[in-house]
């Protein structure tokens, strides 16, 4: 018997199926033969009404995990579930009354069955992911609410967020991070969760690793409008995620369904006013996604591509621009082979050309690099469920970089207090890659003590690099322009290095009574390098008053993280001996014999880098519908990597030994609150005070490193306070339409810390001694919806900075120039605009 429900969004449909499965394991029986039994000895009492198994899935048939499950019947208690990883729950109806069913999850359409035939007993419901646009006025996005069964203080962004917040160079979707709690991003774009390092956190792409596999940090691009979803933990994530101290973002792509959809954005260059008009980017992108196999096969293309001419004021006419050129396309496919078996597969692909890397008012066109990348990322996944409930995830990636720069000419490279002189001195040819593989099998729900949701799994990362470097010698010149020190560095051979990770974990969902929610796992990994046994329990809990269900939540745990081994600690031991040569003051004369610096590592002394993580969070929805959070982080990092070396101030060179000495700490307290009204219109606002330090401040290099006996001080994004809020409202005033919304984002954080150094480039004063001036931005916006010519388009223009926060992203902090101090490249005001063909002719 299959039923059609009546929907509010027109997108949901519910098969009701009557079949009653007897026999699915010997409780099950149990369980039947013992309620006969009851019936027939007690013919006065109701007969208990039979359980109902709800499963929801998704437009492509894949199992929804997390929905929300809302059961209202007249004159009985509301009944609340959530689905679990086969996206089932089950409850029982507590009378013979037609009930209401309502299902939600954020970032897909709720789905609302207004009645139903209790003869049924499995109902199969269909949810539609969040598009761009949507072609039904009745159209009702699912609310964001309180999760009582998340365990981890996971904030997401979906569709809507992606698509309305107006986040600062929005075509690189990076730089949405920045507005989620706890997430500072530095001046190279690289992004800090909750005081880490860039490599500490996993950013993972459909469930892959996408960190570069020697330096770890988020390389791979994609367009922003192939991502349906972008979640972030900082603490309290599953044993699952792997290796890794600092946190995890997690971007989700789409997927076709059986209807052709295409959308572009920005199709028309934009200019700027800096100097005089000039012409500042084009960042054309497009999707194109539909069905191969109506109901069996699908595919979705996202492409972007980036034509950039970054100019540089402060720099002299006819060398102050460099113009980059970047791609990226993402390819998916997905086959439903059974209804218990998807398959899915996919391709990214970028490229970049990058002429002048690295200029800047402090880094002239001569002094840049010419760089190339190319990276790419096949990866295939296939879902296989079982008779019983089981379920097997299996997941293969390679990612793979190819990359190197090299200097504008042969021109000597020094360093002047106050810049760079000459070509660069360094040239490298790069090759790396990361095989890796990941399986996960979902255990079906057992009883004892309350219900566990066992799943274990493995996965395996075979990483390795290949490269080629030079180096030519550096000079270090005095403010009069007289050599201080010239470095000279050996030939280097061709080095590769290789590491296997594998790793293995378990992990239980256990719900010993309603409201109570338990989470403990267990994580077992080992390294090829470091090898050591590494144990990492985990245990955190939720805890939701039945009595007072979606209304409070609050939520705790502690556990232990170990860390990936970073290659690029690795790298730099082979780098051979450098040599340093000081000179008197004519700049001529040697003031003493040539003094060597190496750097090495002894594999076998080396201990893996551990976090201790302490957190704590409440959240409770007050009235007028605002939900507040309130979270608090404490995370001490232990054994982390740093080369330490003598730390005698006369002593600025000799061996420099990789060793487990470095210490890390870092809290954060964090209060948000959340607003979406009817429309799903949203307002947020947050403020954050953080703490980021190390024992370790100074990080020593092979090549141009700052040098000085090692300190404690704050780690360079440190942000002691910060205001983050973010929305989009309908622009209300007389004179303009219903389709003319204000968008806006306002961030306000402390200064960052930075270190003086002189001109020998030796560390002056306290590490972070010195800070960033504090910044102020506020980016206010309209956006219009019209059709054209039966095209469907949104316009957008943002006044950026509008507050004309002068953000500097570089500072002069060499206090032997007279230009100590300065700072410059400000973020200044500037008018945005975006184009989007959101929809087409039906």
């Amino acid at each position: 018997m299959t039923r059609e429900p009546n929907t509010s969004s027109g997108k949901g449909l519910l098969d009701l199926v009557d079949v009653w499965r007897f026999g699915r394991s010997g409780l099950l029986g149990a369980v039947c033969v013992l309620q006969v039994i009851t019936a027939l000895q007690s013919p006065c009492q109701p007969t208990p009404t039979p359980a109902v198994t709800l499963t929801v899935m998704d437009e492509n048939a894949a199992a929804v995990a997390g929905a929300q499950v809302d059961v209202d019947e007249p004159g009985q208690p509301a009944i609340r579930c959530t689905t679990d990883y086969a996206g089932r729950c089950n409850f029982s109806p507590g009378s013979t009354q037609h009930y209401r069913v309502q299902v939600q999850k954020p970032g897909f359409y709720a789905t609302v069955m207004d009645s139903a035939d209790l003869s049924i007993r499995e109902i199969r419901v269909i949810l539609n992911h969040e598009r761009m646009v949507v072609e039904q006025v009745d159209v009702a996005a699912s609310v964001p609410g309180i999760d009582s069964t998340q365990v981890s203080d996971r904030f997401a962004m979906n569709v809507p967020e992606i698509v309305n917040i107006p986040y600062p160079t929005s075509r690189d979707i990076r730089n949405l991070l920045q507005f989620y709690p706890g997430v500072v991003p530095d001046g190279t774009g690289q992004i800090h969760v909750a005081g880490a390092e860039t490599w500490q956190t996993l950013d993972t792409l459909d469930g892959f690793d996408i960190r570069s596999p020697v330096d770890g940090m988020l390389s791979m691009r994609f367009s922003a409008d192939a991502v349906r979803s972008v979640e972030l933990e900082t603490t309290r994530y599953p044993v699952e995620c792997g290796r890794a101290t600092g946190g995890v973002s997690a971007f989700s792509t789409g997927m076709g369904d059986n209807k052709f959809r295409f959308n572009a954005t920005d199709f028309l260059p934009s200019w700027q006013n800096i100097n005089g008009i000039r012409f500042d980017k084009a960042v054309p992108r497009f999707t194109f996604s539909g069905p191969i196999l109506p109901n069996r096969a699908w595919f979705f293309n996202g492409l972007e591509a980036e034509y950039d001419d970054i100019y540089i004021k402060e720099l002299p006419r006819n060398a102050d621009t460099n113009h980059e050129t970047r791609g990226s396309n993402l390819l998916r496919l997905q086959a439903n082979l059974k209804p218990s078996n998807i398959f899915s597969a996919g391709l990214l692909f970028n490229d970049l050309h990058s002429p002048h890397n690295g200029i800047s008012p402090l880094v002239p066109q001569v002094s840049s690099t010419n760089n190339d990348t190319i990276g790419w990322l096949p990866y295939v996944r296939d879902q296989q469920s079982f008779r019983g409930g089981a379920l097997l995830d299996f997941g293969l990636g390679v990612l793979r970089f190819r990359n190197g720069y090299e200097p504008h000419g042969d021109t000597p490279y020094k360093l002047t207090p106050e810049t760079s002189l000459g070509s660069y001195f360094e040239s490298l040819t790069s090759k790396s890659q990361r095989i890796e593989g990941n399986a996960v099998l979902f255990l079906p729900p057992r009883r004892r003590l309350g219900q566990h949701d066992l799943k274990a799994g493995i996965d395996l990362d075979q990483i390795g690099f290949t490269e080629k470097l030079s180096r030519q010698p550096v000079d270090y010149l005095r403010e009069n322009g007289t050599r201080l020190r010239r470095s000279v560095f050996p030939a280097i051979a061709p080095a590769t290095r290789h590491n296997a990770e594998p790793g293995a974990f378990i992990q239980d969902r256990w719900s010993p009574r309603a409201g109570l929610l338990l989470e403990p796992g267990l994580r077992y990994d080992w390294d090829e390098i470091v090898r050591r046994s590494l144990f990492s329990p985990r245990l955190a809990a939720v805890y939701s008053p039945p009595q007072d269900a979606g209304q409070t939540k609050i939520s705790a745990g502690v556990g232990l993280y170990y860390e990936h081994t970073q290659l690029e600690y690795l790298e730099r031991a082979l780098a051979g001996i450098r040599t340093d040569t000081y000179y008197s003051a004519d700049g001529a004369t040697p003031a003493g014999p040539p003094l060597e610096t190496s750097f090495t590592a002894h594999y076998g002394s080396l201990r893996e880098a551990r976090a201790l993580n302490w957190s704590a969070q409440i959240e409770r929805k007050i009235p007028g519908s605002i939900y507040v959070k309130a979270s608090y982080l404490w995370k001490r990092v232990t054994n982390g990597f740093i080369f330490t070396g003598r730390t005698s101030r006369d002593s600025l060179s000799g061996n420099f030994e990789l060793t487990n000495g470095r210490r890390d700490n870092a809290s954060l307290e964090s209060f948000e609150a959340r607003r979406t009204f009817s429309g799903g219109y949203t307002l947020f606002g947050a403020y954050s005070h953080s703490s980021a330090r190390t024992t370790a401040a100074i990080d020593y290099q092979p090549a141009v490193s700052n040098l000085g006996p090692q300190q404690s001080g704050p780690l360079p994004w440190d942000s002691t306070n910060r205001v983050i809020s973010w929305g989009w409202v309908p622009f209300l005033l007389p004179g303009f339409r219903k389709r003319w919304d204000f968008v806006y984002t306002l961030d306000w954080h402390s200064g960052f810390p930075y270190t003086a150094i002189d001109a020998n480039h030796e560390v002056v004063g306290l590490a972070g001694g010195h800070h960033f001036p504090d910044v102020t931005s506020f980016s206010p916006g309209l956006e219009w919806r019209f059709h054209l010519r039966g095209y469907y388009f949104g316009l957008r223009g943002v006044m950026e900075n509008s507050t004309d926060s002068r953000a500097p992203s570089i500072v002069n902090n060499n206090i032997d120039s007279p230009e100590f101090g300065t700072f410059s490249q400000f973020r200044g005001r500037a008018l945005t605009a975006r184009i989007r063909l959101i929809g087409g002719r039906k």
